[in-house]
């Protein structure tokens, strides 16, 4: 059910989290896109016919400036002879150098002489103009430029460029003549055609040029198709016009591409918030997952696994106050059993030392007197036997004495390696039975404060269960004593069979023992001993390797009786 629910909530977040994120996103891009639309066109249009505005002014600025060149030359033509079919001839060395002067400018081919009829009498140069050439240009109706006239382009031909033919009547007011000739400059017609070149520069129009017969050039004076779908046109002359065609895919405004580009966001922000959503809570689902099977372990009585730590997530505080409060509870249980045991054994061993030890007492003594009047050798022995075995039964209840109702501690100091030299000479005689070595590794100078005979009872219960955890063939016991951190460790290290580690958690239980004699008691006692004495007793082993049994005295004590 909870589970069900912490869908439905995060179903619920996720689709909050998408409305919350993505409209304010669509009204921005919606709005954006307007915006940029409208002011992409009024941008466009204002820069569009200031342009085209640019460009008739240059178109007729370009004329205008042939016109001059014409009534240059016409107020220095004034020989009558010139305006002649064989007017070429007389002309004289400084009027041809003025022409060529004048036919020297690139969007200039060359300077044409009519008759007062129009007719076409010859050109400077003379291949500049021909009859042919004029006659193609008369097809199409001439168009009329403030006093002169425009006649062309003629047909495009492969074979040589089309030129334009501004013809103009000279004024004869300077000389003598009945009927006013003309004269013609002839221009390059690319030159008109390139005049409008910046237009398509951007690439969101292609200017054309379109001439009389209703034909359209490009800016390099190639024809085009006059069925171009044209999208402005604006007049240069009459009959001559300026058309443009907008190119839908260079066109398109930068909200068109900003729009594109602001979807895309919203797509990805969507995708985002997905998968954001899908990670945490597949996190937060695995945290609690593990956390909730740590407490049910907990709940379980399982005390001893740890929560695992979670570092950098949203339960990095949550899970160490429940580890606490685990570690807490196994301390009480713990106290609480121990208590519980203690209590227990001290009953039991009271018991036992009034209801079995009293009369053991009295058997013992009684064996003893049978066995000094005994004369039988055979049941002397056997006398002698059943007071071991009386004495083995006393030993066990006085183990079990010590662990229920351990004697208060007397403090005294101890100097660690004459206490070891003391204990190597109890047990080696067991030593070399099982062919053990002991050595000694200790500063003549190290103390503790302690009760003596506390600490020698377990050094010697952990001497002899390393002794006997030794092989066949014999090892080596090493009793260390040494400082490290502020303590002073006592160390019992063996190399002989060790612990298996499904056995270390279990060794210090009161009656636990893998041996078919022994009473499980030994290492018991050993702790509590070590915890009256204020005292830690810590046991590392590897099976196959060895036991290091180490007994750790805070260094704190010694130093402060000294000072006393």
């Amino acid at each position: 059910m909870s589970k069900h629910q912490s869908k439905r909530l995060s179903n619920r977040y996720l689709l909050l989290s998408l409305v919350v994120a993505l409209i304010p996103l669509l009204v921005f891009s919606g709005l954006y896109d307007a915006y940029l639309h409208q002011l992409f066109n009024r941008i466009t249009n204002e820069q569009l016919s200031t342009r085209v505005a640019t460009i008739q002014n240059e178109f007729q600025a370009n004329l205008r400036e042939r016109l001059y060149q014409l009534d240059v030359l016409t107020d220095e033509l004034d020989n009558t002879e010139t305006y002649k079919i064989d007017g070429a001839g007389s002309l004289s060395a400084e009027l041809q150098a003025l022409l060529r002067i004048q036919t020297d400018l690139k969007s200039v081919y060359g300077i044409a002489f009519f008759d007062e009829h129009k007719k076409f009498l010859w050109s400077f140069p003379e291949y500049a103009y021909s009859q042919s050439r004029y006659a193609q240009s008369l097809i199409y109706p001439a168009s009329r430029f403030e006093e002169a006239e425009v006649y062309g382009p003629e047909k495009y031909s492969f074979d040589r460029p089309s030129s334009v033919l501004l013809l103009k009547k000279i004024n004869t007011s300077s000389f003598a003549i009945e009927h006013a000739p003309y004269v013609g400059i002839i221009l390059r017609f690319n030159s008109l055609t390139a005049i409008p070149k910046e237009l398509g520069v951007e690439g969101i129009y292609t200017p054309f040029l379109s001439v009389p017969g209703n034909r359209l050039f490009d800016i390099v004076g190639q024809p085009i198709d006059s069925e171009t779908s044209i999208s402005k046109s604006y007049d240069l002359l009459p009959k001559w016009s300026l058309k443009l065609r907008q190119n839908m895919e260079q066109s398109n405004p930068p909200s068109a591409i900003m729009r594109y580009w602001l979807i895309l966001l919203v797509l990805l922000t969507a995708a985002g918030l997905l998968l954001l959503h899908w990670y945490i809570s597949k996190r937060l689902n695995r945290q609690l997952d593990n956390l909730i099977k740590s407490v049910e372990n907990v709940a379980a009585g399982d005390l001893d696994s740890p929560v695992p730590l979670q570092p950098g997530t949203e339960l990095e505080r949550l899970i160490p106050a429940i580890d606490r409060m685990r570690l807490q509870l196994h301390h009480v249980i713990e106290s609480s059993v121990e208590m519980e045991r203690q209590a227990s054994l001290g009953q039991l061993a009271a018991g036992l030392a009034h209801d079995i030890r009293n009369p053991l007492t009295i058997i013992s003594m009684t064996i003893r007197t049978l066995i000094k009047r005994e004369s039988n050798q055979q049941h002397s022995e056997m006398l002698i036997m059943v007071e071991e075995e009386i004495e083995r039964v006393n030993h066990v209840i006085e183990n079990l004495l010590n662990y229920a109702r351990p004697t208060q501690p007397t403090l005294e100091k101890i100097t660690l390696l004459e206490l070891f030299e003391g204990i190597r000479a109890l047990v080696d005689a067991s030593a070399k039975i099982q062919n053990v070595i002991i050595r000694l590794e200790c500063d003549p100078t190290l103390e503790i404060l302690a009760d003596l005979s506390h600490v020698r009872q377990i050094l010697m219960n952990l001497i002899l269960n390393a002794i006997q955890a030794m092989p066949t063939e014999g090892g080596q016991i090493t009793l260390f004593g040494y400082k490290k951190e502020g303590e002073i460790i006592l160390s019992v290290q063996d190399n002989g069979k060790g612990i298996s580690a499904s056995l270390m958690s279990r060794i210090s239980e009161p009656f636990f023992t893998t041996k078919s004699t022994g009473t499980g008691l030994g290492l018991a006692i050993c702790h509590v001993l070590a915890k009256s004495n204020n005292a830690e007793l810590f046991v590392e082993s590897q099976e196959n390797i060895g036991t290091n049994v180490q007994l750790h005295f805070k260094n704190d004590r010694i130093e402060e009786d000294k000072y006393e």
